[in-house]
């Protein structure tokens, strides 16, 4: 099944900033997140995911975590899911968070992720960035009035 729409990753090295501060804005609190998608099952399994990298997973501190890329929809700009780095006992441990605080899938990272032919430059880059510094201003405004 094709996707409704189409998508383009950034990394954190050399994506728009204002898309990295927007998820950084709207993940800053921790969260249970959500482990029943059929895939992210299927690799924990598979990938024999040890228990305390689940608990760590499971009740996410983004704090301990660094975000590394995150994925937009190209008609609006908008991210749909991001992928967070952790370190346990010497291994890389990649997840990607969708909606919902849904897990998408899990790795053991054996590089730095910057092989994928991510969006370093062009109009896309530049709608990004325009899109969520307008995101930033409108949440800040919301976050100032929720203050009052």
């Amino acid at each position: 099944m094709a996707p409704r729409f189409e998508t383009s990753r950034f990394h954190v090295n050399f994506g728009p900033s204002s898309l990295f501060e927007r998820v950084h804005f709207k993940m800053r609190n921790s969260r249970t997140l959500k482990l029943h998608s059929k895939h992210f099952i299927d690799r924990q399994t598979k990938r024999n995911i040890p228990e305390e990298v689940m608990f760590q997973i499971k009740h996410f501190t983004p704090s301990q975590w660094s975000l590394k890329t995150v994925e937009v929809r190209n008609d609006t700009g908008k991210f749909i899911n991001m992928t967070w780095e952790m370190n346990y006992n010497d291994a890389r441990f990649w997840i990607t968070i969708g909606f919902g605080d849904v897990i998408q899938t899990i790795i053991m990272k054996d590089s730095n992720g910057q092989g994928y032919p991510y969006i370093k430059s062009g109009k896309l880059y530049d709608y990004v960035q325009i899109v969520n510094e307008q995101l930033m201003i409108s949440d800040n405004q919301l976050s100032i009035k929720k203050e009052t």
